[in-house]
Parts: C-alpha cells; structure tokens; sequence
C-alpha cells in the first residue's frame, strides 16, 4: 500500500515537474495531452483504490482531489476554446 501511495504522489509530482519545466509545449499538443491524462487518471484510479482501502484516507482523499485538479486542468487547456481562440485539439469539427 505504502509503495502504491509513493508512485500516486510521483505522478503528481512529475506532473508539476513536466508543467513548471515546460517540456511538453515543445511536443505535440496531442502527445502532452495524452501525457497529462495518462498522469491524472493512474493517479486518479490508484488514489481511489487507496481510499477504498481506507489507507491513509487523508492523503489517499488529498491525491484524489489533485488527480481531479490535473485531469481538470488538462481539459481546460487543451479541449476547450478561449477568448475566442480556437482549442488546441478540437473535439467537433
């Protein structure tokens, strides 16, 4: 269980490190998209199975809510439309 909590806290972390270093901007858009979800829905089903479990429910329910922060954030930048501004990967044609 510890081993499962240490690689949820990991994918966030490599989440921020990924954003706050600005690598994926020189990617794709589809590739960092991908990178982003894949991050937030691991993270997302393992903090789920831990609180489940009922290991450690306060930071199992606190990586919860950060894998809900990634996913969210993920599709506001690159699915959805801003000021005008066609989305980065659109979804409807």
């Amino acid at each position: 269980m510890k081993r499962l909590l240490g690689i949820c806290i990991s994918l966030q972390m490599t989440f921020f490190l990924l954003f706050i270093t600005g690598i994926t901007p020189t990617l794709n858009s589809y590739v960092g998209a991908g990178i982003y979800l894949i991050i937030g829905f691991a993270s997302l089903v393992i903090s789920l199975y831990l609180a489940g479990k009922k290991f450690r429910l306060g930071i199992s329910f606190m990586a919860f809510i950060f894998s809900l922060l990634i996913i969210c954030f993920t599709i506001f930048i690159y699915f959805l439309p801003e000021a005008g501004m066609p989305p980065e990967i659109p979804l409807f044609d």
